[in-house]
């Protein structure tokens, strides 16, 4: 098939066009007949093809901060044309201008998929018309660069055949797509107000998908190819059925040789592996002036959907971004995430532990619908990137406002940092976006933790979080935690079957940093800790069977512990741990969790090992190894319409005796109850707590010396006021064992609610002391006879470190009693204090004697002698000390009086850090007193003996030569 071309140019409005003729022969006449084009193979097409110069500039496109710089890059575009047949039958045409130029005669001829018009659909997509590039005798408009047009069978083409002038001035020619129409009359022209009707469709892509020619134009290679699949490719399945692809609407497509002006926008829910949604495209000249594109894809981790929006757009700036600049018209390009899912809810069969990985997986609602970026690309994410701030602003992930509803039913505000995932990587192959989407997951991971400051870490600012379903849904808290931050992870399944609820990835909580909120109530102090989801709990949930502990957090280091304070329960008894886990219907726990999630209570394992009753018995050792709720310390906190409630309430079974000494158990047994609640108003007012704690039916053995029979030991406080505390005796009361037996007869006088309405009631940071003083009548102890004796007893309750410990006293050392001896007179007193470690302290005085006095008138005088002993013994010190006192004295007719006085003492003491040693003194002072004379003489002999072998030799006491030669000659 020959052809041949013929070209015109015209000056005055720049026409420049090239007919190509096909199948077409020219056949000149004579002057009066004009010449005319004659189709040469009747039996074959005969077409005409209209050459026009490149309708399209492509320019690179300025980002983010960037400022243009002259000259810029750019690529122009090939050669567009249009392609007509004459149609069946005709077999000629005048070869005249205004013939050429009237396409209302011809047929367009359409590359076959241009020729389907708007929604056709091929059920076998082996009918369906395959993609296939233009052939030379068929239309193609390359506008954009790139990207090649082709309009519909019913399009048409206006445009005036000669020079159009207004006013002096001549337009520009050009051509115009319509709608090829019919009049009334039968003559065919080309409608330009049907709107609807004017569509084109993208037939093909120039740029292969890997090119390296990119300068970053307003269309990349992707998006150019992906409108082509979009607008043409009928072979295409969606959702199990053919796709439709629907065409490009056009509201301006005209043609010129200075370029093209084009106005399009395309609208498509395309089939997988297209992210491509929205195309519009203004061009003006054979410029783009705006361009806009939307992808859709899923935000990280949480699996909205979302639109990447960019925008190109024509903006007048100064060169360089300097004032003084040339001014210069350069495309800018902006970005914009679009949230099209602002709700996202999760199927919980969707996960791989059933939803409880996800704590807000009744609803994830982000407010920010809408937030201009300059995207961070994740290298070899095929698109993925951080959503950043739009620039000039510094390099920081934008953040976007969400609204998490948990397993309670609160809703958590907070900020999170996103990536945008294109529809491509998730639509691409299970391999292939499988391992796409774990690039991008290790970029999410490394970008910070829960607790140091991260992209991926998501701050929520003491946020109550439920991290489990609560036990009553009506009293929410017992699963929510005062949360300062989230961390979140995803887990990949790409071979999940498609459906609207599907997703390819689903956000899972790998760790949050939380405050308890009963356990900061409780002990007034705030310590963040960080905890993780519970295997047991992902796995089984709250089962009472498979989790029976009702575990469903642990905490990944032991790095919190609890120690309650004695004005909110712990008095008595200190039942501090060091939290491991957190319990539904316990709150936190301690101890081995494998051990609680088998059913197994350890309380060794479980408390501290200075968790003590008062100070002396183990806890661990006090609590009986049965699993059951009411072994264990039962903290939580819930959250009513007026305030925040924390309680703590405990009532375990005890041990057996033989574990628990000093303590021993009394019919029908020990019981240990702890009672705490703490109500904080939601309007700032003061806190209303009331606390109880008792123990019943004990004996506390004090050193072997001395039992102390309890029917209870109370302690309570309301409001924090001054507390209450109570010690109930027994019948027996307190007895007194070997060597202090003898004493067992004060039981008698020693009342049994002393303690429980004290009259001495000593209230201090460190503890309680409670005691009482009772004044007796005289008492026979055989050869005693004890008067003005005055017992007292305290009793003294640490509040945190220290045991108890019980005093008694008989008299003071301010206020002795008398003692009576077999006639012989004198007093004392006697102090024991008794701690469930042993004796603290023992100190006693007695002292008795005689004196005699006579008179002879000539002569007078006195003797007296007095005895006694000092006991003294604490934990660094014992001293024992007796005396013996003798004095007389005689008076002859009131002029001479002479008096002696000997006394002798002998001490035991034994110091810490010093030898125990014996120090004896013995002093004899002799006094002479005459009318006018007086003379007194004095002798004192002291020697010490101590237990060393440090002592000082017969040398270290005699080491000059003199003293040992007067030493020698008395034995000479």
């Amino acid at each position: 098939m020959t052809s041949f071309s013929w070209s015109v140019l015209r000056p005055l409005d720049m026409l420049a066009v090239r007919f190509e003729f096909f199948n077409l022969l020219l056949v000149r006449s004579g002057p009066v007949v004009p010449s005319r084009l004659v189709r040469e193979q009747p039996a074959e097409e005969a077409v005409i093809v209209v050459h026009f110069p490149p309708q399209h500039t492509a320019e690179a496109v300025a980002t983010g901060a960037d400022f243009p710089s002259i000259p810029m890059l750019g690529r122009v575009a090939g050669a567009s044309r249009l392609a007509f047949r004459l149609r069946s039958g005709v077999d000629q045409l005048p070869f005249t201008l205004e013939a050429l130029f009237d396409w209302t005669s011809v047929e367009a001829n359409l590359v076959p998929v241009a020729q389907q018009r708007r929604g056709t659909v091929f059920e076998g997509l082996a009918q369906a018309p395959p993609l296939r590039p233009p052939a030379a005798t068929e239309t193609a408009i390359e506008l954009p660069y790139g990207l090649v047009l082709s309009p519909h069978p019913g399009g048409g083409w206006a445009h005036s055949v000669r020079p159009v002038s207004h006013e002096g001035r001549t337009e520009l020619w050009h051509t115009r797509l319509g709608v090829a129409s019919t009049g009334p009359d039968g003559a065919a022209f080309v409608d330009e107000e049907q709107a609807g009707a004017r569509y084109v469709r993208a037939v093909l892509a120039l740029e292969p998908l890997d090119s390296t020619n990119d300068i970053g134009t307003t269309l990349t290679a992707q998006e150019r190819s992906e409108i082509v699949t979009l607008s043409s490719d009928f072979a295409k399945s969606k959702d199990g059925a053919a796709y439709r692809p629907d065409p490009v609407e056009i509201d301006r497509l005209m043609l010129s040789a200075r370029g093209g002006w084009l106005r399009a926008h395309g609208d498509w829910a395309g089939p997988p592996g297209i992210g491509l949604s929205q195309w519009q495209h203004v061009a003006t000249q054979g410029r783009d002036h705006y361009v806009r594109t939307v992808k859709e894809g899923l935000l990280f981790p949480f699996g909205h959907r979302a639109a990447h929006v960019t925008i190109s757009e024509r903006v007048i700036e100064h060169q360089g971004g300097r004032d003084d600049g040339p001014l210069i018209a350069e495309l800018r390009e902006r970005h914009i995430i679009v949230v099209r899912e602002p709700v996202k809810t999760y199927e919980a069969d969707h996960f791989p532990h059933g939803g409880p990985e996800m704590p807000f997986w009744r609803s994830l609602r982000i407010t920010t619908l809408s937030m201009p970026t300059t995207p961070e690309d994740i290298i070899g994410s095929h698109g993925a990137f951080w959503v950043m701030r739009e620039a000039p602003a510094q390099a920081e992930p934008a953040m976007f406002h969400m609204v998490g509803t948990d397993a309670s039913g609160t809703e958590s505000d907070f900020s999170a940092a996103l990536i945008f995932v294109p529809r491509t990587v998730t639509d691409a192959s299970p391999e292939i976006s499988e391992i796409l989407l774990s690039i991008v997951r290790d970029v999410y991971r490394a970008s910070g933790d829960v607790v140091s400051v991260g992209r991926r870490r998501i701050p929520l600012g003491g946020a109550q979080v439920a991290y489990a379903p609560p036990a009553d849904p009506a009293r929410p808290g017992d699963t929510s935690l005062i949360t300062e931050a989230l961390a979140f992870d995803v887990h990949i399944d790409t071979g999940q079957p498609t459906a609207p609820t599907a997703l390819p990835f689903l956000p899972t909580l790998e760790a949050a940093r939380v405050q308890l909120p009963a356990v900061e109530q409780l002990t007034a102090a705030s310590e963040s800790v960080t905890v993780v989801l519970a295997p047991v709990f992902l796995n089984a949930g709250l089962d009472a069977t498979a989790n029976p502990a009702q575990l469903f957090a642990q905490v990944t280091a032991s790095e919190l512990e609890v120690a309650l304070p004695a004005e909110r329960g712990a008095a008595l008894a200190r039942p501090d741990l060091t939290v491991s886990g957190l319990s539904r219907s316990l709150g936190p726990v301690g101890g081995d969790l494998a051990q609680l999630t088998s059913g197994v209570f350890e309380p060794s394992a479980f408390f501290q090992d200075n968790a003590k009753l008062l100070g002396a018995v183990s806890v661990g050792d006090l609590v009986a190894k049965v699993f059951s709720e009411t072994q264990f310390p039962k903290m939580l906190s819930h959250t009513t319409p007026d305030a925040v409630v924390a309680t703590f309430d405990w009532e375990p079974k005890i041990a057996d005796d033989a574990k628990i000494a000093p303590l021993k158990s009394r019919a029908p047994g020990i019981s240990l109850k702890l009672h705490t609640r703490l109500e904080r108003p939601l309007n700032g007012g003061p806190t209303r707590s009331s606390v109880s704690a008792t123990l019943s039916n004990f004996t506390f053995s004090f050193a072997g010396v001395l039992e102390a029979h309890f029917d209870a030991l109370s302690f309570r406080s309301e409001n924090g006021g001054q507390p209450v505390v109570s010690a109930d005796l027994a019948d027996e009361g307190i007895v007194f064992d070997s060597p202090l037996e003898f004493l067992n007869i004060l039981r008698d006088f020693i009342p049994s609610d002393g303690f429980s309405d004290p009259p001495a009631l000593a209230v201090s940071p460190s503890g309680v002391t409670v005691g009482y003083s009772l004044a007796l009548p005289a008492l026979p102890l055989g050869v005693f006879e004890l008067e003005n004796v005055r017992l007292g007893a305290s009793l003294n309750l640490p509040f945190r470190d220290g045991l108890a410990s019980l005093r008694f006293n008989f008299a003071e050392r301010h206020d002795e009693f008398l003692l009576t001896v077999e006639g012989l007179g004198g007093g004392g007193y006697f102090a024991l204090a008794l701690g469930l470690d042993g004796i603290e302290m023992i100190e006693a005085s007695l002292e008795f004697g005689a004196a005699v006095a006579l008179d002879f008138g000539v002569a007078s005088g006195s003797v007296s002698v007095m005895a006694g002993i000092y006991f003294h013994l604490e934990a660094k010190q014992t001293e024992c000390s007796g005396y013996l006192r003798m004095h007389g004295e005689v008076e002859v007719l009131g002029l001479v009086s002479v008096s002696l006085e000997v006394l002798m003492s002998l001490r035991y003491i034994d110091e810490a850090g010093s030898p125990h040693r014996i120090e004896g003194v013995a002093t004899v002072v002799l006094k002479i007193d005459l009318t006018l004379f007086s003379k007194s003489v004095e002798f004192t002999v002291r020697r010490s003996f101590a237990q060393s072998a440090g002592d000082p030799s017969f040398g270290d006491v005699m080491p000059e030569a003199d003293d040992w030669a007067r030493y020698a000659s008395c034995f000479a």
